[in-house]
């Protein structure tokens, strides 16, 4: 029995487990449309915009560590996708985008375009893919999804791409005839893991202040609970970067929070205090260990465990003791190698240090809530109202900033966010993704009133679903993080910014209730009220437009701009909300 080849993707996909994919249909991939609104049990939702399409299926891959997948056309619909890879690209996310494409006779990748609305964009998506390719045979298909799936899940996982012209999609082929891609044999899982660990312990026992950097690897390699009990058995302090800081609740003794430069107040000095770094699937970015890469103490010993080889040797970025392998085949073997012993390798003074500069430095220190609203006191609050059930989804900008500053995760609660590429605007079509994932959840997205411009249209797509996420827009007169940077690093006039837009008047044209959150008096009783009823809204939180960053404190005594700027003005106010 024969099929066509848009038939055999949708039932080859929906047969790995996808149940949604996120798109906007045209003319170069109608086929492809036709087959995947057809295949039962697998939703095609329909996005405003392609980009936002590949950031819909970036959030829902973020979110589950599942494959996300795209549908987008030929020519410009492809193009516009490419803009949305990257932030999977960048943080390591596994994502498949589909493009349609003019029919094969027509393509001419020597020409700048061809046939109606053709563009050769597989060029373009190999800078930023694990794996990108034109369909070119209809038998190929196959084995041409079973390289992309697995490039996209094996290892680092990572974006793939596949280009389908339009006489590809609706070609017939024999499923039973299709040749596969061939298994690739590599080194057996956790080759050389022993060895490392007994280094690695051997270190830790050794060390007088070890402390754990927590990354998105640990979760990525599915090794959770072997990183909570090794830190547990060991006594270790951790700090996180921003993809692992929902990783354990804020209230553990051993859990420091979000370290770097966009950091809370205090990880800092602990980071700069430690003879031992144990990096556990970070990539220690600039972002994390400061521009002039002094986050550490110049003679400590950085080990770092990534399964990317190059993350372990970027340009600036000290790594003393390099293990490229799964984060999780270590800590295996790292449990193995502490069980005779279970006496902790961090001291009681050492913990007792750690959470002294914790209590210490909190983001929000005393004093009452006053109109108009702190964003970090107004987070706070929020936070408090949350529970288990709750998945936040965090723009760039001020809200990147204020989030990770103030958010206390607790037990289950998951934060996704754009945090290699801070990709403006990405928070809205992400929960998309979010809440189609994850039904049970209720969303909540944290986006500045400039920031979420950028993505507004998809406010039509959470409408049209009426799934639950409650959009939080921090309305503090434009880009704040931005008049920031300038008056830290420029000299001048201010920079020109748009006008906020009435959301009151946003929500109307989009269908989502709205509501207005400025009153100090009643802001508790607001949110609880709000986060009780399930379903889409739109939220305008009144922020003070004068409000400043805090700036992670340094091991010199000063502090580092939120923008990484190593000579900053004088802080206008105290470091604290």
């Amino acid at each position: 029995m024969t099929v066509r080849v848009a038939d055999y993707v949708a039932s080859y996909l929906h047969a790995l487990g996808v149940r949604t994919c996120y798109g906007l249909s045209g003319t170069g991939s109608i086929h492809l449309d036709h087959a995947f609104s057809q295949q039962p049990d697998l939703l095609s939702v329909c996005a405003r915009h392609e980009t936002a399409a590949a950031l819909m299926a970036t959030g829902a891959a973020k979110l589950t560590g599942t494959l996300g997948v795209a549908l987008v056309t030929s020519g410009p619909g492809a193009v516009n996708a490419l803009a949305g890879l990257v932030d999977a690209y960048a943080d390591g996310v596994p994502v498949l985008v589909i493009s349609g494409q003019v029919e094969t006779r027509h393509i001419d990748e020597d020409a700048r375009s061809f046939g109606v609305q053709g563009f050769a964009v597989v060029k373009s998506a190999r800078s930023m893919t694990k794996y990108a390719a034109v369909v070119e045979q209809p038998s190929d298909i196959r084995s041409h999804l079973d390289r992309a799936v697995r490039e996209a899940l094996s290892g680092r996982p990572g974006p793939v791409w596949l280009d389908i012209p339009l006489d590809v999609q609706a070609a017939e082929i024999d499923p039973a005839t299709l040749r596969g891609e061939p298994s690739v044999e590599g080194e057996p899982r956790g080759a050389g893991a022993r060895q490392a660990a007994r280094q690695i312990m051997a270190m830790l026992r050794g060390a007088e202040r070890p402390l754990v950097v927590a990354g998105q690897g640990i979760r990525q390699g599915a090794a959770e609970e072997q990183f909570q009990t090794l830190i547990e058995r060991l006594r270790l302090p951790v700090v996180a970067s921003r993809l692992g800081n929902d990783l354990l609740p804020y209230d553990s003794p051993l859990w420091f929070g979000q370290g770097g430069i966009r950091g809370r107040l205090y990880p800092n000095l602990i980071m700069a205090q430690a003879d031992l770094v144990l990096s556990l699937g970070s990539s220690l970015s600039i972002g994390f260990v400061g521009e002039d890469a002094d986050g550490f103490d110049p003679d400590a010993t950085v080990v770092a465990v990534d399964i990317d080889p190059s993350q372990l040797k970027k340009k600036g970025v000290r790594i003393d003791f390099p293990v490229c392998m799964d984060v999780r085949d270590l800590l295996d073997a790292l449990l193995l190698e502490s069980a005779e012993s279970t006496e902790p390798a961090a001291s009681e003074r050492w913990l007792a240090t750690c959470a002294e500069l914790k209590e210490a430095h909190p983001t929000i220190a005393g004093g009452e809530l006053r109109e108009p609203l702190n964003s970090y006191r107004f987070v706070e609050r929020l936070d408090a109202h949350t529970g288990p059930g709750h998945v936040f989804v965090v723009d760039t900008g001020s809200a990147y900033y204020v989030t990770g500053q103030t958010l206390e995760f607790s037990a289950s609660q998951r934060e996704i966010t754009s945090a290699a590429f801070l990709n403006m605007g990405a928070a809205v079509p992400m929960a998309v993704g979010a809440a189609f994932s994850r039904p049970d959840c209720q969303v909540l997205v944290l986006v500045g009133d400039g920031a979420i411009e950028l993505n507004i249209q998809e406010l039509a797509t959470i409408s049209q679903y009426a799934l639950d996420i409650k959009v939080f827009v921090l309305n503090n007169g434009g880009y704040a993080s931005i008049r920031e940077s300038q008056e830290a690093l420029c000299d001048g006039p201010a920079l020109d910014e748009p006008e906020a837009l009435n959301f009151r008047d946003v929500a109307k044209a989009f269908g989502l209730p709205y509501r207005r959150l400025e009153r100090a008096d009643s802001l508790d009783a607001d949110l609880a009220g709000l986060l009780a009823h399930p379903g889409p809204e739109l939220v305008e939180v009144m922020c003070d437009p004068n409000q400043l960053l805090l700036r992670p404190l340094r091991a010199d005594g000063g502090v580092r701009a939120h923008d990484g700027a190593s000579l900053v003005r004088p802080v206008k106010e105290r470091n604290h909300a």
